[in-house]
């Protein structure tokens, strides 16, 4: 009886523990985005004032409900994470990113050519034609 009640109480203080955890980072998290989202906003004003006036009680809310769903907040955090980066890794390029590049390329040809005394002479694949 005793046994169970103490292991019943450790995985209680570890699950408040954890619910702490994860709330003071998901709060710092949605602290840091509506500060941002507030500079942005509102730039005459100090967004951290505003921050502390109008989102802290949201945000601190936030935080407290993700601490309390804790066991299914962060394995789908970290799973979420991971597979953003599997699906955002190297996309193919757009055909304006192509076109960007090669605007690119072209400019720094140019300018290589410029420096080296070849732009406004004929070349063929074995260097200046004469």
């Amino acid at each position: 009886m005793l046994v169970g009640f103490l292991a019943l109480s450790l995985g209680l203080l570890g699950y408040l523990a954890a619910a702490l955890v994860t709330a003071r980072v998901a709060y710092g998290m949605e602290r840091a985005r509506i500060i941002e989202v507030e500079r942005d906003w509102h730039a005459d004003e100090d967004p951290v004032q505003r921050f502390r006036e109008q989102g802290q009680s949201s945000a601190a809310l936030t935080g407290f409900l993700y601490g309390l769903a804790w066991p299914l907040v962060v394995p789908t955090y970290f799973f979420y994470r991971c597979a953003a980066l599997v699906i955002t890794r190297r996309p193919p390029p757009t055909p304006y990113e192509r076109a960007r590049r090669a605007e690119r390329l072209d400019t720094r040809i140019r300018e290589l050519e410029e420096s080296l005394g070849l732009r406004g002479r004929a070349l063929d694949e074995n260097g200046p034609l004469s």
